[in-house]
């Protein structure tokens, strides 16, 4: 509250922490929802390596009609490594940092960044949310046990993570992703003063649906000292208007990243550098929607009509914001 006092934007009026006539026709209430936590402790040599991935919604929506006026989804994570297995407190300590911390990778920054950016949507402005998600076998062993055990929270990882990157690359407003978090089209949310909401939660007018076929690690050159490897990721992207049976993008995408390894601390411990991958893919993708001419595409998409899927898609998305 105290960073959203200092927020300003020409579409809305904030009234942080002040009771306001919430039922009339002109109140909006915007809350960050945290929807997704997820922490994976594993051995790997002499070391305990964490991985701490906080997901949310900047969610502006009418108090009154209980439906959602804009949203932008957040994700935020953080690797981390000790001699021993992190304690409790430490865990805590983890996601208490990924909240508040003041740089760009707080929530509570994405949160107020998302506020500063929003607008109010036009009459009749069409939606946009990532639908669905599916990771292959292949894909899934190469994630630590912890999560292997929990496909459905990988699921949600790359859905979150893609939903967040589009909104905060290509200035899309996004519906919160439908997996796990609404149940019969409904989302139920506890405020922190005890209030019960249950907002509704349509499919969007336009989706999203993506799959993590693969990752692949190829070592490109070694010395005494270390070596160089390149780390990829291979998916699938639809993007489609469900109620026409439309597909704008319908496309394999692969991404690699370079990482160099001392000889010494080379480990079987790659999944760090596979979501680097990840998000790699993710980050060239929506800067490809969002601006013409991208190198990375041509070479990334299986499709070989890419620039036209893009061009269309891009006609498309215009209509959302």
């Amino acid at each position: 509250m105290e960073k959203a006092s200092a927020l300003k934007n020409p579409d809305f009026k904030f009234t942080p922490g002040e009771l306001v006539a919430l039922n009339n026709d002109r109140s909006l209430m915007a809350a960050l929802v945290l929807t997704g936590e997820t922490i994976a402790t594993e051995r790997y040599g002499a070391y305990y390596k964490t991985f701490v991935n906080l997901r949310g919604d900047t969610m502006i929506f009418d108090y009154k009609n209980k439906s959602i006026v804009r949203n932008c989804p957040v994700s935020v994570v953080l690797f981390d490594a000790t001699p021993q297995p992190p304690s409790e407190q430490r865990l805590a300590g983890f996601v208490d940092n990924l909240i508040r911390r003041p740089d760009e990778r707080g929530l509570i920054s994405q949160f107020n960044r998302c506020l500063q950016q929003a607008s109010l949507p036009r009459d009749g402005v069409r939606t946009v949310q990532v639908r669905s998600s599916e990771v292959s076998a292949e894909a899934l062993a190469a994630f630590p046990p912890s999560l292997r055990d929990h496909p459905e929270a990988v699921r949600a990882i790359l859905m979150d993570t893609l939903a967040s990157t589009l909104t905060a690359r290509a200035g899309i407003s996004m519906l919160p992703s439908s997996i796990g978090h609404a149940v019969g089209g409904v989302m139920s949310m506890r405020l922190q003063n005890g209030d019960d909401i249950k907002i509704k939660l349509a499919e969007g007018d336009y989706v999203f649906d993506i799959k993590l076929n693969k990752f692949a690690k190829i070592k490109t050159a070694e010395t005494n000292v270390s070596a160089t490897y390149v780390y990829g990721a291979y998916m699938r992207v639809n993007f489609s208007e469900p109620l026409l049976n439309t597909a704008f993008i319908s496309t394999d995408l692969k991404n690699g990243e370079v990482a160099v390894l001392p000889a010494g601390q080379i480990s079987n411990d790659d999944f760090a550098a596979y979501q680097d991958a990840i998000r790699g893919l993710y980050n060239k993708f929506a800067d490809a929607l969002a601006q013409p001419g991208s190198t990375w595409l041509k070479v990334a998409a299986s499709e070989p009509a890419i620039e036209a899927q893009m061009a269309a898609a891009r006609e498309t998305l215009r209509k959302t914001k």
